[in-house]
């Protein structure tokens, strides 16, 4: 079923009062889920509903559209597959079109799904066994690319001897390739209220999800990795949500995060994609600059090669 609104029709029932009803535990509210899938309309997104409709726990698939005139090829492409469409007004971006799915969504739980990437079919209730109110599930994930990979190779820990900050986590460069740490959009879920109570930052253009991580953590929420591979991630699509980005958009973001950031995850961040993007811009004097400044704090020998490689790619863009 496709609709183009988020209104839904909600009803209660009054029930007189009596001391034995007055007795009973309180019953707990089913738990529920929608899957939250931003897109622009790319023909990969067919892809993605199909794997939410392949849960093996009940999922909604909610898709939101955020190029309002491809509405109808979406519903031509979509056709078949259950889902529900909402339509914004237009350039929200990514993070803009995750909290507008959040707003609509009516279950108890939500998750997100790039409309480039897709689930395994366990994916949703393995993840929801563990999900409480307060903590947000991730997993392992399958790059999907010339060659794949499993990533990450060392699971997130919150707490016990393993436990770092999860930007820390997530900023670790230490190999040329994502392989030790990795955590993704796509391998997120947690209770709407924490959706609601955490939104993502529209006004970021780039580490949308690294950022709402950070913020979670920061609110008090728990971050928990699960050992199974539960999303494929489709590496080097074209044409994302996500709004066209820079170094200079990087570096600000860097800057924001604050104080709580170790000074070698700093490090491998102001070289390996500040720096690396300064150069790759053709901007070279704020890359040296940059790398200046990350190999004070004396970055991982694998982010100071992903610096300088920047230098071989002048007219590209800095990832």
């Amino acid at each position: 079923m496709s609709i183009t609104t988020s209104a839904w029709t909600e009803t209660t029932h009054q029930v007189p009062f009596t001391a034995e009803l007055d007795d009973r535990p309180e019953s707990t509210p089913p738990r529920t889920l929608t899957a939250i899938i931003p897109t622009v309309g790319r023909r990969s997104l067919k892809r993605a509903v199909a794997s939410v409709s392949r849960q093996t726990w009940p999922t909604t698939a909610l898709v939101v559209l955020d190029r309002p005139e491809n509405a109808a090829s979406v519903e031509k492409l979509l056709q078949g597959l259950p889902h529900l469409l909402v339509v914004s007004p237009g350039g929200l971006g990514g993070a803009g079109a995750r909290n507008l799915g959040v707003r609509s969504a009516r279950t108890t739980h939500v998750a997100f799904l790039d409309d480039d990437d897709e689930w395994v079919s366990e994916k949703a209730a393995l993840q929801m066994a563990v999900a409480g109110e307060d903590t947000v599930v991730s997993s392992r994930s399958l790059l999907v690319g010339s060659t794949s990979r499993v990533v990450p190779e060392r699971l997130y820990h919150s707490e016990g001897d393993q436990a770092v900050p999860v930007v820390d986590y997530v900023l670790d460069r230490s190999t040329l390739r994502l392989r030790r740490h990795f955590m993704q959009t796509s391998s997120l879920l947690c209770s709407r209220d924490t959706a609601l109570q955490v939104p993502w930052n529209q006004d970021l253009t780039r580490h949308q999800d690294w950022d709402w991580l950070a913020r979670l953590e920061a609110a008090g929420k728990t971050l928990r990795m699960l050992p199974e591979v539960l999303v494929r991630v489709h590496q080097g699509s074209t044409g994302s949500i996500s709004r066209s980005a820079d170094w200079q958009a990087s570096s600000r973001w860097l800057d924001s995060v604050g104080p709580g950031l170790s000074d070698r995850s700093r490090a491998d961040f102001l070289t390996s994609v500040v720096a690396r993007g300064a150069f790759a811009s053709g901007a070279w004097n704020q890359g040296l600059r940059q790398l200046a400044r990350g190999l004070r704090a004396r970055p991982h020998a694998a982010a100071v090669v992903l610096a300088v490689s920047g230098m071989l790619r002048v007219g590209g863009h800095g990832s």
